[in-house]
């Protein structure tokens, strides 16, 4: 953090520096809490202004919650014994040539990250 003094916009007090900054954010229906972020923070009135580093990390934290446009639906099928999901054409041509994927669970849902 640099040491510029940024006034409050809501009081005008002098803000001081702060290293735990909490946002609470609605994205698409769920509320998620983004912790550990740094900027300032009014004495007077607690108002919090993030830093420009913190500020891209709450986007990406916010970023990950939000869901796509598109849902493709696919039913899960067998073969061989396993269990097989259909990759949709439009996300096959999206991804050009990579043919590698870690694929991990995140709660009820299964996440692939093509590489």
């Amino acid at each position: 953090m640099n040491n510029k003094e940024i006034k409050c916009v809501m009081c005008g007090a002098q803000t001081e520096e702060a290293k735990d900054i909490v946002i609470t954010s609605t994205i698409q229906s769920r509320e998620i809490v983004i912790t550990g972020l740094t900027g300032t923070r009014c004495p007077e009135c607690g108002e919090q202004y993030v830093d420009s580093e913190s500020s891209k990390k709450a986007l990406e934290v916010a970023n990950k919650f939000r869901k796509p446009a598109i849902v493709f639906k696919r039913k899960v099928t067998v073969s061989g014994g396993r269990r097989v999901i259909g990759i949709p054409e439009e996300i096959d041509r999206a991804l050009g040539k990579k043919e590698n994927v870690d694929i991990w669970l995140e709660g009820d849902k299964i996440v692939a990250e093509v590489y």
